[in-house]
């Protein structure tokens, strides 16, 4: 039983990233879910200062906050148009990460901070903290919480995905037919620091990250439709959730690690056989408008010199595979 309740954290969690960072990579912003990995420690451990109590909501609460300040502080640093948008992320969430590790060494020095905690995760502690109600065990609190977190997003995404796909794609556009761009895009980073947030003790930063950033940017190399890479995105998430949990399972180490892997091996297959933009398809596309140009260049030398076989061949200087190839290119567009 606790395989199952730890497979489905696992799933959900996914799920909710993958949606979650779809956007981010469409609009070349992957780099966020990292930045918000990182600027959830001075949120996490103000809120500890403040309670002494490591399962206190407050812990969200405060992660929650200092996430959305560094998307604030970025959106506001864009808009003086002095620095891009690399450079503002690059400036802010390195800031507020150090303010955590000072917070931390500041006011926690007696306290340990294991990596479980900020790096790794780990989802099968996460079964043990359970949601009791009247008595009746209702399940693992971090189910609750990243389902609660899957079913706002995907709300969202479904009430504005005509809006989001327009904001995605040319915001000037949607500016021009009245749309509020900036508002929408803040609105959807807030639910991503959510989204983040949420899974952070869970699945620790890397795999927040990776789960992020790998599933929709292989989806992107699959296909060009929006829905459709949303739905494979959340696929392709789930499917490094689960067969990264029984990795981790048959070698018995934290299953953050396996699903990470798993989910970066996704990427590069698809990277090499998707059939749109992998690198086998142009491969293929390449060699197929050499073939093209061959056929034409001995279609038009054939007519201009009236030569055939060996004697064009050998005017051209082609080899006899290439000569093969080129004639039977031509033959076959008759």
């Amino acid at each position: 039983m606790i395989e199952l309740w730890t497979i489905l954290i696992a799933v959900v969690t996914a799920a909710a990233c993958a949606l979650a960072g779809s956007f981010l990579v469409l609009r070349r912003e992957a780099l966020v879910s990292e930045g918000l990995a990182h600027a959830v420690l001075p949120g996490i451990v103000i809120a500890f200062v403040l309670t002494h109590d490591r399962t206190s909501p407050l812990l969200i609460v405060g992660a929650a906050a200092t996430g959305l300040a560094m998307i604030l502080l970025v959106q506001l640093i864009r808009r003086t148009g002095v620095v891009d948008r690399d450079a503002s992320l690059g400036v802010v969430f390195p800031a507020l990460f150090s303010m955590g590790v000072l917070l931390a060494n500041a006011e926690l020095a007696d306290v340990h901070f294991h990596a479980d905690c900020i790096i790794d995760g780990n989802l099968s502690l996460a079964v043990l903290e359970r949601v009791v109600v009247g008595g009746v065990d209702l399940g693992p609190k971090a189910l609750w919480s990243m389902g609660a977190a899957l079913l706002v997003t995907a709300a969202f995404v479904v009430v504005f995905f005509k809006e989001l796909q327009l904001v995605t794609f040319d915001a000037q556009l949607a500016g021009a037919l009245g749309f509020r761009p900036l508002l929408l895009q803040g609105v959807w980073l807030a639910l991503v620091a959510i989204v983040a947030t949420a899974a952070f003790e869970t699945a620790g930063s890397i795999l927040v990250v990776a789960l992020m950033i790998a599933p929709p940017a292989a989806a992107i190399l699959w296909t060009d439709d929006l829905v459709r890479l949303l739905v494979l995105s959340v696929a392709l998430g789930v499917a490094s959730a689960v067969v990264g949990f029984f990795v981790a399972s048959g070698i018995d180490i934290a299953p953050a690690g396996p699903m990470a892997t798993v989910a970066g091996i996704l990427v590069l297959g698809s990277l090499v056989v998707a059939p749109g933009q992998g690198l086998l398809a142009r491969r293929r596309r390449s060699v197929g408008a050499g073939l093209e140009l061959d056929a034409r260049l001995l279609r038009v030398r054939a007519e201009a010199s009236g030569l055939q076989g060996d004697a064009l061949r050998e005017q051209l200087g082609w080899s006899s595979g290439r000569f093969e190839r080129a004639s039977a290119r031509g033959l076959a567009q008759r």
